[in-house]
């Protein structure tokens, strides 16, 4: 305002030099008043326009900002389409970004089911029954989480910590699993865990990415039959029902003898998202 003040006075005061001889009676001076308050009137107006074409600069640049983070997210979302109908089409040269892009070549151990009710596998169980409070869970520290450098030993490290309910650390010693020991008969194993966590901590789209990653790297493993069951589950949390129904139909056409569980189950999400 002192600048707009500054101003005011001295266009003022070039209106008085200005003014004829007579200048100095009191109508000229209240003329004068008058043209000052004018212009300090015209000044300040001229101040406001530029506040709110400042304030909407900002507003285009907060836009702008929104615009580039959901372009984004949409073309992670189409990064996995892409991903998913590469898996369901059998393409073996198919190079996806990402958890999924390296060679995994593992077998897979004596099959461990996680379908709720089949039994036999108390690390599943664990997460099963944890999976809703899980959701609303704090993130743990994961950064103490040191693998042991027998696999093995690395396996029940990482199981260890599922048991425990500490899913922070069971995802991070999983994903260091399967990155340390690409070709270990686990790893497969580990994979599919990593994928079961992440829909237990509600991150479907991770999830997602990791049973692309089974189902891709690990065709024939006993478990593959699983592996698309969660990932049309993660799907349809995401609210892709789409994507979710070609997954779950895929499933029951590539493996028509997986365990009945497991069809039920599948079954059961096809009624609920109204697959065709």
């Amino acid at each position: 305002m002192t600048l707009i003040r500054t101003a005011a006075i001295t266009f003022a005061a070039a209106l008085l030099f200005a003014a004829p001889a007579s200048a100095g009676t009191k109508d000229d001076i209240r003329d004068l008043q008058s043209r000052l308050a004018a212009a300090e009137q015209a000044l300040a107006g001229q101040s406001q326009a530029m506040l709110k074409v400042s304030q909407m600069e900002r507003q285009i640049q907060d836009l702008t900002g929104e615009i580039e983070r959901l372009q984004y997210e949409l073309d992670q979302a189409h990064t996995r389409l892409d991903a998913v109908s590469a898996v369901l089409a059998g393409d073996a040269n198919y190079q996806a970004p990402g958890d999924f892009s390296g060679d995994m070549s593992g077998g897979g151990n004596a099959p461990v089911s996680l379908v709720p009710g089949a039994g036999g596998d108390p690390i599943g169980d664990q997460i099963q029954q944890s999976s809703g409070a899980s959701q609303n869970a704090p993130a743990g520290d994961a950064s103490d989480v040191a693998l042991p450098l027998d696999p093995n030993a690395a396996f029940d490290y990482a199981s260890g910590f599922l048991l425990a309910g500490d899913y922070p650390r069971a995802k991070a010693a999983f994903q260091l699993y399967v990155e340390a020991f690409p070709n270990h008969p686990r790893t497969a194993d580990a994979q599919f865990r990593l994928g079961e966590i992440h829909l237990a901590l509600g991150e479907n789209a991770a999830a997602a990415d990791a049973f692309i990653a089974h189902i891709r790297n690990y065709p024939n493993d006993q478990r593959a039959a699983e592996a698309y069951l969660k990932l049309g589950t993660a799907f349809a949390r995401l609210d892709k029902s789409t994507e979710a129904c070609t997954v779950f139909k895929t499933m029951k056409s590539k493996h028509p003898n997986a365990p009945a569980p497991v069809i039920q189950r599948a079954d059961l999400e096809m009624a609920r998202i109204d697959c065709k």
